[in-house]
């Protein structure tokens, strides 16, 4: 898969469950992408069932299994978030809202939210 070669990832790096569910993420739409006005700071966000990930692309994701798998245990070298992002930013699959910077503060407040 194209993507993951981008990514710097072999197929056999990522499980088939990950591969899976970041696919499922991308068909459902669940890949947003913030531009800030008038900054032009853009945030990837992927929805999740319980709650919003802010995803760095290619760096960092705000979930769970980030920090334990990827950080910690080094079980894995992304998330599905991360997946899903890299997956929707490369196919254009992804909605895109505009919104004001005073706006994106605030939102980045609640996705910063533990």
């Amino acid at each position: 898969m194209q993507v993951l070669q981008e990514l710097g990832i072999s197929l056999d790096d990522v499980s088939l469950k990950r591969l899976k569910k970041a696919i499922e993420v991308v068909n459902r739409g669940r890949v947003k992408k913030y531009i800030f006005v008038p900054s032009g700071r853009v945030t990837w966000i992927v929805v999740g069932r319980r709650k919003d990930y802010w995803v760095i692309p290619r760096l960092y994701c705000s979930c769970d299994d980030f920090y334990i798998n990827v950080i910690s245990r080094r079980s894995t070298p992304l998330c599905y978030h991360l997946l899903a992002q890299a997956i929707a930013e490369r196919t254009g699959r992804y909605d895109v809202f505009s919104v004001s910077d005073e706006e994106g503060e605030k939102l980045e407040e609640e996705w910063r939210k533990v």
